[in-house]
């Protein structure tokens, strides 16, 4: 993710969006450990949303939600360890099944309330209940496109949570109305050598467009310009996302293709300038239950949305 070290899809979507020098700006942010200042902050968090691999080769994006604490930087900034034990385990996200094999990890930690965000990827190994990573790159975030939102969750740990669970291939009625009405999802990625990556992604209430045949068509906003998320898309189409929906307490996993589309005509002003869409053909969903406890308050939505978005 620094200059150096862009893979070839990175920087080959810089130069496809013109960014390749703001690419290197913000590229030499990122280092091979979390930033001291932030310790404090990783173990303040509740939740944690991760990107993963099953061993098809499909990628998931996760949602762990945990009590302060259960994220544990080392005093060296190197190794992040999550106690699973603190974690409110949903049985049936492929996230579990995933990390029974060494894989490299993809986290985003985000406050929703004060939309501070850092990213971590690494090399994870469990140990019991442990999950030691092996921190390879991490960056803080800017804090753009969030609706921020008050969570709360008494007492998370080691709870297993409701154990509803629908899943398919074609989407139905329930699952097009929790996608149309979401302002948030989390997007996870792959590369071969540099593993997963996981980001966020955020918009007014309807900013992911559903069309005909399973896909989604969703605009690409202005953001740090390193393009972790579209250079790996370049070179490995496959992608997880998650949408959760705080209201109804669940949360919809998808799996499926990226095609990605630059220098569009947009007289919405859906891109906020860019011309930059992309479409997510679902090839698999599951929707399964979030903590009954969990309480989540709407503050107030990103003042960095795209006019006419």
């Amino acid at each position: 993710m620094i200059a150096t070290r862009f893979h070839e899809g990175e920087l080959i979507a810089q130069r496809n969006a013109n960014e390749s020098d703001m690419a290197a700006r913000n590229g030499a942010n990122v280092g091979r450990q979390i930033v001291r200042g932030a310790l404090p902050f990783v173990r303040q968090q509740k939740t944690a949303y991760v990107g993963s691999v099953d061993i098809e080769g499909r990628v998931w994006a996760s949602i762990l939600i945990g009590e302060p604490g259960f994220l544990d930087p080392s005093d060296d900034a190197t190794t992040l360890i999550v106690d699973l034990s603190k974690v409110a385990k949903q049985a049936h996200d492929p996230l579990w099944e995933n990390l029974k094999r060494d894989a490299r990890l993809g986290f985003l930690l985000l406050d929703l309330q004060t939309r501070k965000r850092l990213k971590v990827n690494g090399d994870a190994h469990l140990q019991g209940d442990r999950l030691i990573v092996d921190v390879t790159e991490s960056v803080p975030i800017c804090p753009r496109y969030i609706q921020r939102r008050a969570i709360a969750l008494p007492d998370p740990g080691n709870q297993a949570m409701p154990s509803a669970l629908r899943q398919g291939s074609d989407i139905g009625d329930a699952q097009v109305e929790l996608i149309a009405r979401s302002d948030t999802f989390f997007l996870a990625s792959v590369h071969e050598t540099h593993g997963a990556d996981c980001s966020h992604r955020g918009g007014p209430p309807g900013f992911v467009q559903i069309l005909p045949g399973n896909v989604l068509r969703i605009p690409d906003y202005n953001g740090n310009s390193m393009f972790n998320s579209f250079g790996n898309f370049l070179l490995n189409p496959q992608a997880g996302l998650v949408f959760p929906d705080y209201e109804q307490r669940r949360m919809l996993q998808l799996n499926g293709t990226v095609a990605m589309f630059w220098d569009q005509p947009d007289p919405a002003h859906a891109t906020g300038g860019t011309g930059r869409f992309w479409e997510f053909t679902i090839e698999r969903w599951i929707e399964t239950a979030l903590p009954d406890a969990l309480d989540a308050t709407f503050l107030d939505a990103s003042p960095f949305l795209p006019q006419g978005a």
